[in-house]
């Protein structure tokens, strides 16, 4: 039976981050397909707060023949209140990221991601799942949850048109990580393989770490230590959050991932989408996002990745071989791709 209408839930309505972006994407989606939809949230930032309701709203929207999709990577009452209402509930599976990454930073953190892996196991009898990559599958298969397929975040690009194209240019390379300051990202990693960059081969080189430290602001200390006892002071820059990520993107010469956990790592397919040559730990989906584009290294040898960043910044012929290889990867993720994917789930849903 095909859905009458098919909403979204999550704990955490973010903006500007991942899930939230996602959220979005595919409530717009769902509406140009003809679905009534909206977004149901236990917590939001204020400036969504007209994109979203509050999750106990939902039920005057519960109905046996909607499907009611629940993003999963952190704990929260959502998680434990679709097992209640009629409708069908799919998982979007976003990963969880292991509570230990966390423990020393925020522990509330920890507690809402230990509480996420304990919840998981009690929707088996309700829900199906959608898995952002296939490492999240695999995890979901191994507990029994049957999965419908994998379905990449629906990805926009518009975002990475910088509004000043020409804007910071600098005489030294650049080394770029975009995204939140966790430690699972291992950030202090990317940190000291740039220390051998700067150091021994490329003194004017800069290393920017463009991204939110909202909750992981111990970790963040800890990083600018590391960069004082480095003396990095002048050579790591710490944006922040910004709304003009593309000017980053183009200003890096190599995009460097260090992460120890992604489910899926969407930066990773905006550099490949803006020609910006990637580097990557081939640590759980980081290898299937790459594909065969990029860098992949298995041992974090900081002098040896140093003189790999160099390799790639300066041989012509090896820089344009990855760009090509990384274009054809970066269509694998295109809208429409995407798009015909996550309508094959939805209609398992409907056969179901």
């Amino acid at each position: 039976m095909m859905p009458r209408q098919i909403h979204q839930m999550l704990p955490f309505f973010g903006y500007g981050d991942a899930i939230g972006n996602h959220a979005l994407a595919l409530r717009r989606v769902l509406r140009e397909w003809g679905y009534a939809s909206e977004i149901f949230a236990e917590v939001w930032e204020p400036r969504l707060k007209g994109e979203c309701h509050p999750y106990q709203a939902y039920r005057a929207f519960s109905h046996p023949d909607n499907v009611l999709i629940l993003h999963y990577s952190v704990g929260g009452q959502v998680n434990r209140f679709v097992m209640n209402p009629p409708d069908r509930v799919v998982l979007y599976y976003h990963n969880i990221t292991p509570p230990h990454f966390s423990y020393a930073v925020n522990g509330d953190l920890a507690r809402h991601l230990q509480e996420a892996q304990r919840d998981l196991p009690r929707l088996i009898e309700k829900a199906s799942a959608i898995a952002d990559s296939p490492f999240s599958q695999q995890e979901l298969e191994r507990i029994g949850l049957r999965v419908l397929g994998v379905v990449p975040p629906i990805l926009s690009f518009e975002h990475l048109q910088p509004s000043h194209p020409n804007r910071a240019e600098s005489n030294g390379t650049m080394w770029l990580h975009v995204g939140r300051l966790a430690p699972n990202k291992c950030i202090h990693d990317t940190i000291k393989a740039f220390y051998f960059y700067h150091t021994w081969i490329e003194r004017c080189s800069r290393l920017l770490l463009v991204g939110s430290a909202e909750g992981m602001q111990e970790y963040v200390d800890a990083l600018q230590r590391l960069v004082a006892r480095l003396g990095l002071q002048d050579a790591v820059i710490f944006t922040g959050r910004v709304e003009d990520v593309g000017a980053y993107y183009q200003m890096a010469d190599v995009y460097i991932s260090m992460s120890e956990h992604e489910g899926f790592c969407i930066p990773l397919v905006e550099a490949m989408h803006c020609d910006v040559p990637v580097i990557a730990y081939a640590s759980t989906s980081v290898p299937f996002t790459l594909g065969e584009a990029g860098v992949l290294i298995r041992r974090k040898e900081y002098p040896v990745i140093a003189e790999i960043a160099h390799e790639v910044v300066t041989n012509d012929a090896l820089r344009a071989r990855l760009i090509n290889c990384q274009r054809e990867r970066a269509a694998a993720f295109a809208p429409d791709v995407v798009r015909d994917e996550l309508r094959k789930c939805l209609d398992k849903v409907s056969d179901s």
